[in-house]
């Protein structure tokens, strides 16, 4: 039962207050978090998220995270995925990054799909997918790669094999490489069937599309009008990156105001001339890129807004 004191908070502050206020609270007396949407003033042992109510249900959670926007007013994708809830710290800040990263191009009128190099267990893409739920609520575009579908459309690449044969003189020098911590196909997890099921229950059919192959060959098979408004970058290895990111930036498919997420930027001990930080000063280099570095997240992360670079796209009528 409720303490005269809580009724009549209940009572007269708004919902988001009252979570402040028991946040607080809990923090002090050292007490885990209160996952969002909280259950005051009814059932205060409630640890649910909404998503958790939804998964079996049978439909993908897009139609039901819709569903429940319209009837409860959520405020946010995490409203209604309780990342906060399962995740450790790491886990979260990566969560929480690439959710900002869609809610940023989303915002800012960014042009184009979404893209994943290196799927791997599934984490980050499922993350992602989450974010977009509410795309159909938020998406300001008209249209994007995809034609007809209004909204962005998630594009998932990987091998489904683990890592490639590592032959670049920059990744066998690296001292991930050098461990064996990166070795000939590692980092295989999930298969191509299960991501997809995975997927497939936050997203429906029409909003997601995986590629099976070597970044190398996957990327020749876009449609030349296809562009990008965010990438999340897994592929570890300097070559990788550049098998990526190289044909992208050469066709001009990587828009104005894009959102570049390295995962592994500080992987090899963040030796400069290593992984991603190397690919990236080439990439820089080659194409004249100028770019905002936004900032690590993590441990292992940071991220890049794209102003320009030699042969970027006006953006479509």
């Amino acid at each position: 039962m409720l303490t005269p004191l809580k009724a009549a908070l209940a009572e007269t502050l708004p919902p988001t207050a009252l979570y402040w206020l028991r946040s607080v609270k809990r923090a002090i007396m050292l007490q885990p978090p209160i996952p969002w949407p909280f259950a005051w003033p009814g059932d205060l042992t409630r640890t649910q998220s909404v998503a958790a109510e939804v998964e079996d249900d049978g439909r993908p959670i897009q139609d039901t995270a819709i569903e429940r926007y319209k009837m409860r007013n959520l405020p946010s994708p995490d409203s209604f995925y309780g990342y906060q809830d399962i995740l450790p710290l790491a886990a979260k800040e990566i969560a929480k990054a690439l959710t900002l990263s869609v809610q940023y191009v989303n915002g800012s009128h960014v042009y184009g799909d979404i893209a994943e190099f290196g799927t791997m267990g599934g984490f980050s893409a499922k993350a992602i997918a989450t974010s977009m739920v509410f795309d159909p609520q938020r998406q300001p575009l008209s249209k994007s790669a995809s034609g007809e579908n209004p909204f962005r459309i998630l594009r998932l690449f990987d091998s489904f094999e683990g890592l490639p044969e590592i032959t670049s003189p920059v990744d066998l020098g690296s001292p991930h490489v050098v461990s064996g911590a990166w070795a000939k196909g590692g980092c295989k997890v999930l298969a191509a069937p299960e991501l997809r099921e995975r997927i497939g229950k936050i997203l429906p059919p029409h909003r997601f599309q995986l590629y099976e192959g070597w970044f190398a060959d996957t990327v020749k098979t876009l449609p030349p009008e296809t562009r990008f408004a965010m990438i999340h970058f897994d592929g570890d290895l300097y070559q990788s990156t550049m098998d990526a990111l190289v044909p992208l930036f050469e066709r001009g498919m990587i828009s104005t105001g894009a959102m570049i997420c390295f995962d592994d930027w500080n992987a090899n001990r963040a030796i400069p001339t290593t992984g991603e930080r190397q690919a990236w000063k080439e990439l820089v280099e080659t194409f004249n890129i100028d770019a905002s570095n936004c900032g690590d997240y993590s441990v292992g992360g940071t991220r890049f807004i794209i102003h320009s670079y030699r042969g970027i796209p006006a953006d479509p009528e």
